[in-house]
């Protein structure tokens, strides 16, 4: 159905008796009271940039073409990612459809569009068309429950909604970290603050903040291995993006600066730390390679002679392998979705990589590891001394038990006594 006989259709549906009145929605800024409207599922079309399915949907019209969702194939695809966004959960709502019908209330504009509720309707449309339903059961689900919005309703208008219902309710399916990180860039693309966003999200600015800043960190990942745009490529390593962001913000202020690191020492780290990313190497290792150095762990870049040597390393690594290029994988692709050609050419290249790259890191760990056991005593002794000095004489917690915690003392002090004597020989 076009747009223009959508509207007629909606229009007639106001026409007559709601189904419900009185439902309250955040509406520019004020609650205001809605009526709910039963409306033919032929009638509604989905919202291809639902929240819940963004990345994937970005990533194919990247790869293949922009999706119409009155287009029959483009809505048969529209429908497999909502399905294959959340299988159980959706597995779960559709037993609920088919023994109860829609409970949860959805939004729609005013020609039709799904901007609350695509991922239900969905599963509407399968018990429909599904040959094992019964009738009852398709009756259930003959017409989607749903507030029609003014026509005036403005793409922010919507967006507002569409962001409220989607990701700022705590009842709502989890949503994957990419498709949160693209929303908050759709909402500042369309004008609203930072302020407002966390508003609508139901986070903090702080947490906007953060988020884009990693959608910022894996646009330079796909754009480094020639996959721009294409979000499924980052899938999975949402935790590392996370580490390394905290890692580079802090190099970046000079808060972690134990060297005098340039600018292109920090980029030659994100082009190692996206490298290690790709190669799949666990987490915590990851972090072991930029992680800002304490007094008592320290990191492969919190020091410029083991940077350096590591890096010349992993340099000779890396270039003892010349990658084939994207269009060599994805020549011969069946469908449009290339995703599992460039899962290949990753697949290809850990191959190679694995083992010298892996050998790299350790030997950089274990050198580390040297150098923590060789400090170790001055470290214990430190604290030692530290922990003397914070010694309030006049607390309560000191006068009680007085004599276990001289006793400790005496025992430190013959300790510190002992040691000294056999530095001394």
């Amino acid at each position: 159905m076009l747009q223009n006989e959508r509207k007629e259709v909606l229009k007639n549906v106001q026409s007559g008796k709601p189904f419900a009145t009185g439902y309250q929605l955040l509406y520019r800024g004020v609650l205001k009271p809605f009526e709910v409207w039963e409306i033919p599922l032929e009638a509604l079309i989905y919202n291809q940039y639902n929240g819940r399915i963004g990345s994937v949907v970005k990533s194919y019209e990247k790869q293949s073409h922009t999706l119409n969702p009155e287009e029959e194939s483009d809505i048969a695809l529209i429908e497999k990612f909502l399905w294959e966004s959340k299988k159980d959960a959706n597995k779960n709502t559709m037993d609920s459809l088919r023994k109860t019908g829609q409970i949860k209330f959805g939004i729609v504009s005013s020609d039709g569009v799904i901007i609350d509720g695509n991922r239900r309707a969905s599963l509407m449309n399968r018990i429909r068309l599904d040959a094992h339903s019964t009738q009852e059961e398709k009756d259930r689900c003959k017409y989607f429950k749903a507030v029609i919005l003014p026509e005036n309703a403005t793409k922010k208008d919507i967006l507002q909604l569409e962001t409220s219902f989607q990701m700022g309710e705590d009842e709502k399916v989890d949503y994957n970290p990419i498709e949160k990180y693209l929303k908050c860039k759709d909402l500042e693309d369309a004008g609203f603050t930072r302020d407002e966003i966390a508003s609508f999200m139901g986070i903090t600015k702080k947490e906007v903040d953060q988020d884009l800043e990693i959608l910022d960190l894996m646009d330079q990942y796909l754009a480094f291995y020639e996959y721009d745009g294409i979000y499924t490529m980052a899938e999975g390593h949402e935790d590392s993006f996370q580490k390394l962001n905290i890692a580079l913000k802090q190099y970046q202020s000079g808060v972690a600066n134990m060297w005098n690191y340039t600018a292109q020492d920090l980029n030659d780290l994100l082009g190692v730390a996206f490298d290690y990313i790709r190669l799949n190497l666990p987490q915590n290792d990851i972090r072991d390679i930029f992680r800002k150095p304490t007094q008592n762990s320290s990191s492969i870049f919190g020091s410029k002679e083991r940077w350096n040597k590591f890096f010349d390393h992993h340099q000779e690594v890396i270039s003892s392998f010349t990658e084939k290029p994207v269009e060599e994988y994805v020549r011969d692709a069946s469908g449009a979705d290339i995703t599992p050609c460039l899962q290949a050419r990753d697949a290809d290249w850990r191959k190679k990589m694995n083992t010298a790259l892996t050998e790299t890191f350790k030997k950089a760990q274990d050198e580390i590891d040297s150098q923590l056991s060789a400090n170790a005593p001055v470290i214990l002794i430190s604290k030692a001394n530290s922990a003397l000095e914070s010694i309030d004489s006049n607390s309560n917690g000191f006068k009680n038990n007085i004599q276990s915690i001289l006793e400790g003392l005496n025992k430190l002090i013959e300790k510190a006594t002992a040691l000294k004597s056999e530095i001394n020989g």
